[in-house]
């Protein structure tokens, strides 16, 4: 009986665990296949997954900020965000690899997203530098008409990395929307879209091969000399730390396949140059942005949300210009651009911000740059510092561009690397010797005719702006204008700005120091000097030497503590660094050969100048009061 008995319980036992494991491994299929795996960072492009200017990663590993003005965007059960070629997230500036949670050896990556205009380099997430033969790191991303894979390895290392990129085999259909996934297992690399494989390459193995530094970023591909940016939209990004199964990859396509049979949405115009701010006054301000085929333009604006004003211009056009009149002095307004082309599509841009001119008794700042000339990362660098700074405008004195009669350094050098700035902050602009007087600045910018020469004012300051590039002479248009000007003025403070310096301590712009004798100035822009001593001018800021300088305060060619001017030149912005003399000059009160901007703030009767470096150091400082 005893022995009988204890069968029984052996097989009950035995029964009991059998049913026990096939439970827990049934729990955990259901897991794997309804849930699906687990992954070691996620990403989604919802309203929670998106806020206060972040991107989150439900892992808590790796949340980014917003680059640009992505738009959220919902469609029947689906949400997500739409890129403009000129958004993003950046997740880490200058990752190299050893982050926890950055994949190595083996890993997956899975995504909803949809192309609505391929590029040369397109991403939606990495990690990566490609410079010459330099090629290191991971991409996920797409060309003008596939997707692809792309990894360097420490197995296939040939001294200074080297890529392989995996091409999908199928073709995408702008403004649809698919699945693409991705694995590597430390020697084999795989592609899949909407959860069928695509491509599969053996030229990769071991751990990933990183650079020391580069952007762990996502809606875009960016090393230190590209930088592109999605046109379309993501829903989701997850990054898993295991090899994903055929059959893994297929369930976490299953899991949204509606969106994959959803019909092509209609191709917006896209923004070539996102929405920008141009020409602010107490009550009104003018927003313009490119598209990249002709569209209507539409603004939608107000104090609060959702948006209860709207302001729109007749008829397509490529360049979009709206002004926004009858606004309340020194007030926050919210406002969204739209632009729908004739095929239906719509450009439209996340909500931003301005703030109109203060009134004349209100404190304000402004900031100044210079020469942003031919060197975009380093002018996003400097823009980056003066955004976080928040003036109430940009000041900028010539040389926007290195090349004025090409578009793509306009869009790509100028306005790209600034657009987080200058979507929030309007700029002034003079025309530098480098624009060639192409229609492009007259064009980009909205400013009082003939806009080559204008006057603004700002809280109880008057700014005029010359073109140094044209004759300033007396019995000349500018001179005669400016004369006329300045004798009407009743501001506290009187600043002009141009591009060449009435005076400088240049090396070899103005004659070579190193064997002779310079000018110390130009010669066209010196002839004027006589009117802002004649009329109280406080302050003259130019460009044109890559430097920073901060004269003495000078008067009749002499150095005036009490009455004398004080020139700052502010060149550096991008262009290739300049050099002093070899000896100093009478006039030099601070000097300084770095890529930098400044801060003026005027509270009332005083003034106060701030110069940062390209880090944000503060290195020279300057107050006057009236």
């Amino acid at each position: 009986m005893k022995k009988n008995l204890r069968a029984m319980v052996l097989i009950f036992s035995s029964f009991f665990l059998i049913t026990m494991v096939t439970l827990f491994s049934g729990f955990e299929f259901l897991s794997a296949q309804g849930n699906g795996p687990k992954a070691s960072s996620s990403w989604f492009f919802d309203a929670k997954g998106v806020s206060s200017q972040r991107l989150s990663d439900k892992a808590g590993r790796f949340s980014g900020k917003i680059i640009g003005v992505p738009s959220y965007k919902q469609l029947d059960a689906h949400s997500f965000y739409e890129f403009h070629g000129t958004d993003g997230f950046i997740i880490k500036e200058n990752a190299t690899g050893a982050e926890q949670g950055m994949p190595h050896e083996k890993f997956s990556l899975a995504s909803w997203v949809r192309i609505d205009e391929g590029t040369a380099n397109g991403g939606i997430i990495g990690c990566m530098q490609d410079n010459g033969n330099f090629e290191k790191g991971w991409l996920l991303g797409y060309d003008n008409e596939k997707f692809n894979f792309v990894i360097s390895t420490l197995g296939a290392d040939d001294g200074d990395g080297k890529i392989t990129s995996l091409r999908s085999k199928s073709s995408y259909q702008k403004g649809k929307w698919y699945h693409l996934a991705a694995t590597y297992d430390g020697s084999s690399m795989r592609i899949y879209i909407n959860g069928k494989l695509e491509g599969e390459s053996k030229e990769q193995s071991k751990s990933i091969n990183y650079a020391s530094a580069a952007p762990f970023i996502i809606g875009r591909y960016r090393d230190d000399d590209e930088d592109f940016g999605l046109v379309g939209a993501l829903k989701e990004i997850n990054l898993y730390a295991t090899v994903l199964s055929p059959a893994q990859i297929a369930d976490t396509f299953e899991k949204d396949a509606s969106l994959a049979n959803l019909a092509p949405v209609p191709l917006p115009s896209g923004f070539v140059i996102a929405p920008y701010l141009q020409f602010p006054t107490r009550n009104s301000i003018t927003i313009m942005w490119e598209t990249s085929s002709p569209a209507s333009s539409t603004v939608k604006y107000g104090t609060k949300l959702p948006l209860d004003m709207s302001a729109a211009n007749e008829g397509a056009s490529l360049i979009h210009e709206v002004l926004l009149d009858k606004l309340e002095p020194a007030t926050k307004y919210f406002y969204q651009v739209e632009s729908k082309s004739d095929t239906g599509g719509v450009s439209q841009s996340g909500v931003l911000t301005f703030q109109t001119a203060v009134v004349e008794t209100d404190p304000f700042s402004f900031c100044v740059i210079g020469d942003t000339q031919k060197n975009p990362r380093m002018t996003g660098k400097v823009m980056k510092l003066i955004w976080e700074r928040r003036p109430h405008f940009l000041m900028h004195v010539g040389d926007v561009v290195d090349n004025g009669p090409d578009k793509k350094e306009w869009v790509n050098e100028l306005f790209k690397p600034s657009i987080d700035l200058l979507c929030r902050v309007p700029v002034f602009p003079t025309i530098g010797n480098h624009e060639k007087n192409h229609e492009h600045y007259y064009n980009y910018f909205s400013l009082p005719k003939p806009e080559y020469y204008y006057r603004y004012s700002y809280g109880n300051a008057d700014f005029f702006v010359l073109d140094s590039n044209k004759s300033l002479l007396p019995n000349t248009q500018q001179h005669n204008w400016l004369e006329k000007e300045l004798s009407t003025s009743k501001a506290t403070w009187k600043i002009v700005y141009h591009h060449h310096p009435a005076y400088s301590s240049d090396d070899n712009d103005y004659g070579d120091t190193w064997v002779g004798g310079s000018n110390l100035g130009d010669k066209n822009v010196r002839s004027i000097v006589q009117l802002y001593e004649k009329h109280g001018v406080d302050m003259v800021f130019n460009g044109h030497v890559h430097v920073y300088e901060r004269t003495l305060p000078i008067k009749g060619g002499k150095i005036d503590r009490i009455k004398g001017i004080t020139y700052v030149t502010s060149g550096g912005g991008g262009g290739s660094l300049e050099n002093f003399a070899p000896t100093p000059t009478w006039f030099k009160a601070e000097i300084r050969s770095d890529y930098h901007f400044c801060q003026v703030t005027i509270l009332g009767n005083r003034l106060n100048l701030k110069a940062f470096d390209h880090e944000g150091r503060l290195f020279d400082q300057w107050d006057k009061d009236k």
